[in-house]
């Protein structure tokens, strides 16, 4: 048998219990506490400003509350949201959309109007400038500057080019011909105006109002927002674009593609995480809106005194939200409740689009 030779085992060097000891150290510096301690500014700066207002809201709604609690009053802030808010009835005794009822209409339609034909322009005007037209960086500057522009100060330029009296707007319709509009003072459905002019106004008459589509004045903030935002969706997309291989999109067209097909096989697919994006933060954006509706509607001409527009036909839930806090005593818990409810349908939302749109997103 062959005869095992037993080594005496021997500590390692000097050397390697140094460099075992510095591991050892480091590894407990960089876990536990020692690691939480880099992520507590953070966590801080996130708890007093996104977890800490969600809490002193629902603290809020639960109380009659003014500049200070009058009275605690439990849930009945929101059995008035969900009872009267929701549902009254007219001089007649008709039922009709109660005030937050009818703000949450006025902000779907908004949305609606909005945020899919932004994404459409936005998308096309990118691709036109990621295909290279004359003159590309100063339209790049053009189409961004609304966005860092302030938007009460573009508001108000935007609420002179449409002024009833000497505006660009209807000095226009005046020299093609058109009848004159009062825009921003006109509360009646943008669209029934427009079959009416063509013709064809009997189509909606069985319709109230507010299921008619958006008024002319909310009309003329839709175009107001759509062009302020269109030059931050095109710099989204351009970014985007710029990232896809122009190799895939070269070889198609040596194969015979078309510009659409490539557009549509190629591109729009490779660009749909960038799509997902903008239309995730665009309707939250869309339903948080307040400084332009809030600034061309706030004065509208009918002798109101409250945020809303002509026969509160521009006030979306965030406006609704301003008119209890601000204008109305004793409703900062009932404005409290109102602001919940946003909270739960834009966080409803998102997870609705994560759910049924982050599926078809393609990060490959």
């Amino acid at each position: 048998m062959a005869r095992i030779s037993a080594e005496p085992i021997t500590s390692p060097p000097p050397a390697a219990r140094g460099g075992l000891g510095r591991l050892l150290r480091e590894r407990r510096r960089t876990s536990g506490w020692g690691g939480l301690l880099y992520v507590l500014p953070a966590f801080a700066l996130l708890v007093l400003f996104e977890l800490w207002p969600i809490i002193f809201s629902i603290w809020i709604s639960l109380w009659r509350w003014d500049v200070k609690p009058l009275n605690f009053i439990g849930l009945d802030n929101f059995t008035r949201l969900f009872g009267e808010g929701m549902i009254t009835r007219d001089f007649k005794g008709n039922l009709i959309p109660g005030e937050a009822l009818n703000s949450l209409i006025v902000t779907v339609y908004y949305v609606i109007g909005t945020v899919p034909i932004t994404l459409a322009l936005a998308f096309v005007l990118a691709y036109m400038l990621f295909r290279g037209v004359r003159g590309e960086s100063f339209l790049r500057t053009l189409y961004f500057l609304p966005h860092v522009t302030s938007s009460v100060a573009i508001t108000l330029v935007f609420a002179w080019i449409f002024n009833p009296r000497v505006g660009i707007a209807n000095a226009l319709f005046d020299w093609i011909g058109f009848p004159t509009q009062t825009w921003l003072q006109d509360p009646s459905p943008a669209l029934k105006n427009l079959l009416s002019y063509i013709g064809l106004g009997g189509i909606l008459d069985g319709l109230p109002d507010w299921a008619s589509g958006p008024s002319v004045a909310l009309t003329v903030v839709m175009i107001f927002s759509i062009w302020s935002s269109l030059g931050f969706a095109i710099i989204v997309y351009l970014s985007g674009l710029t990232s896809i291989p122009r190799d895939l999109s070269d070889a198609a067209r040596l194969d015979g593609a078309t510009e659409w097909t490539v557009m549509r096989t190629i591109i729009w697919p490779l660009i749909s995480p960038t799509t997902f994006f903008l239309l995730v933060i665009s309707t939250i954006n869309a339903f948080q809106a307040f400084n332009p509706i809030y600034t061309l509607t706030r004065s509208s001409g009918l002798g109101r005194s409250e945020a809303g527009g002509p026969l509160d036909t521009t006030l979306t839930i965030t406006v609704y939200i301003f008119r209890n806090f601000y204008e109305r005593a004793n409703s900062v818990g009932y404005a409290a409740a109102v602001s919940l409810l946003l909270f739960v349908i834009l966080l409803g939302l998102t997870l609705l689009q994560f759910r049924a749109v982050g599926k078809r997103v393609h990060y490959q």
